[in-house]
């Protein structure tokens, strides 16, 4: 990718706002719903989560403004050079990655979902996620010439916004994409191991291109079926069912009792009604956990910097959604948070305050009470992580 000064970038993204402002626009979202999309796994901000088709039908991501969505599609094809772009393809071979990324900085995370999937049509699906050693050991050295990999790569995300986050966060993804095909086809081309890697952009909506032309995003979640690939403009419907068994969900702030105490609107007490262990969302298990990872993240940083490392929260070889410890606790700046009105946290919480979905402060107050409600040490007990399995399209049950 040829880099270009930041005037030049907007002019090349603005032109091609101008084209797609002329085509027939939709801005309807696909609605994904508990019902309708089959097995769905939900990725939140900052996370990642790889499937094959056996495992989900539908990965998903929602709520995206300057952040951008990276999903990802690989299959191995052809058994020698000669058929490499031939013949069917069984779901086995299939793997699907998305991921939603909210700042530039995230190379490593990228490289490392590239070699998963090197690694899932290899022989050797245990080596590891290290880029060179991947490269040296992660394919066959027994199977030269024997097929291709072939990647599509879809991104979306990011709008014409006036601070430059979008454009920063673009060039970031694309410049890693760009590097990664350079080195694995340089790498092919010396030693000819199999099997070969094709990776080919073939959705790139972002920054400009993703603007209405009037500073708001046209995409904002995007959704791809996991056994053809196909991709969607997607929303996540909110809203969750829950099932009738005692859980760490909710908050506790003391082993479970039928009771919990949570702090609301700045830390005051109060009794909460019975949480469950299992739920019936496409929005998946735990969000507000999961959610709080990113106020923990600048609330309790770790060595005073931000790590940028995509959460791994599902797995090809697992069945099972996880979530990683990480610490956290009440802190007394989310409380003073709590305090004010939705209009100035709106504006202190988002980098992007004007296009901001109406659930946006709602979603924020949310994971500001379960943080201040309970620490990392009571949910994650034991320094475990919490699992979930999937029963039926999309209840999830806890686990340990």
């Amino acid at each position: 990718i040829k880099h270009l000064g930041r005037r030049g970038r907007r002019s090349k993204y603005e032109r091609q706002s101008r084209l797609l402002a002329k085509r027939p626009r939709s801005s309807h979202h696909r609605l994904v719903t508990s019902t309708n999309c089959g097995r769905v796994i939900n990725v939140l901000q900052g996370e990642i989560a790889h499937c094959t088709p056996s495992q989900a039908d539908v990965l998903v991501s929602d709520d995206a403004t300057t952040c951008h969505i990276v999903a990802l599609r690989s299959r191995l094809l052809g058994s020698d050079e000669g058929e490499k772009m031939i013949g069917t393809t069984s779901s086995s071979t299939v793997l699907a990655t998305m991921t939603h990324i909210d700042g530039p900085g995230y190379e490593a995370s990228i490289r490392d979902a590239v070699n998963e999937h090197i690694k899932h049509h290899s022989a050797h699906p245990k080596q590891s996620h290290d880029t060179e050693e991947c490269k040296e050991n992660c394919i066959d050295q027994n199977n030269v010439g024997s097929g291709t990999i072939e990647m599509s790569i879809h991104i979306m995300g990011g709008f014409n916004d006036t601070g430059g986050s979008s454009i920063e966060i673009t060039d970031s993804v694309l410049q890693t994409f760009a590097a990664l095909s350079n080195e694995y086809n340089a790498y092919w081309d010396s030693s000819r191991r199999a099997p070969r890697i094709c990776m080919t952009v073939k959705t790139c909506a972002v920054a400009s291109a993703n603007d209405n032309g009037t500073g708001c995003p046209l995409g904002r979640g995007l959704a791809m079926e996991v056994a053809t690939g196909n991709i969607f403009l997607a929303e996540i419907e909110d809203g969750t069912m829950h099932g009738s068994v005692p859980s760490s969900s909710t908050p506790p702030t003391a082993p479970w009792n039928g009771k919990v105490k949570i702090a609301v609107n700045g830390g005051i007490p109060l009794f909460h009604p019975i949480p469950y262990d299992s739920c019936i969302s496409a929005q998946g298990p735990d969000v507000a956990l999961r959610s709080v990872r990113l106020w923990a993240s600048a609330f309790h940083p770790h060595g005073g910097k931000r790590e940028h490392r995509l959460n791994i929260i599902h797995q090809s070889d697992r069945d099972y959604l996880n979530v990683e410890p990480f610490f956290f606790r009440p802190h007394t700046a989310a409380r003073g948070m709590l305090k004010c009105t939705d209009e100035i946290l709106l504006q202190i919480t988002s980098t992007s305050p004007k296009v901001e979905k109406p659930n946006f402060v709602s979603k924020v107050r949310e994971s500001l009470n379960f943080m201040n409600g309970t620490r990392s040490a009571i949910v994650f007990a034991g320094g475990q992580p919490v699992k979930f399995r999937r029963v039926g399209l999309n209840e999830w049950v806890s686990i340990s």
